[in-house]
């Protein structure tokens, strides 16, 4: 449970890293893959969990957000997570931008093999 916490508390954190100081005006962007993490991004106000370990919230300006486990299994920390257009995974491997579920988890399994091997 405390690594499920780790994950979830990385993928917000990423998430406010890249929000805008409160006081600067933050421009109407409709973010995408392309431009998530250069853009200026406001700061989530509010977030929730439901009974599945889903994590849905609403930004600043009122922009949702989600936050969803890719599997079920304990032993595999990867997590989609959604704003506008914008779709990537966070995971105990780092960022993932993959075109679906199955190909973010088949590059999460190979990054776990591969550090496994550095171990």
């Amino acid at each position: 449970m405390k690594k499920h916490a780790l994950i979830v508390f990385v993928g917000i954190f990423i998430f406010a890293t890249q929000v805008a100081p409160a006081e600067a005006a933050v421009p109407l962007v409709l973010y995408t893959n392309e431009n998530f993490f250069t853009s200026e991004q406001d700061a989530p106000q509010s977030f929730w969990r439901d009974s599945a370990g889903n994590f849905y919230g609403v930004t600043e300006s009122g922009k949702n957000f989600e936050q969803r486990p890719v599997v079920s299994d304990i032993a595999v920390r990867l997590h989609a997570f959604s704003i506008d257009q914008a779709r990537f995974y966070v995971s105990s491997f780092g960022i993932i931008t993959a075109k679906n579920d199955t190909v973010a988890l088949s590059i999460y399994l190979a990054r776990a093999g591969w550090e496994e091997e550095l171990v």
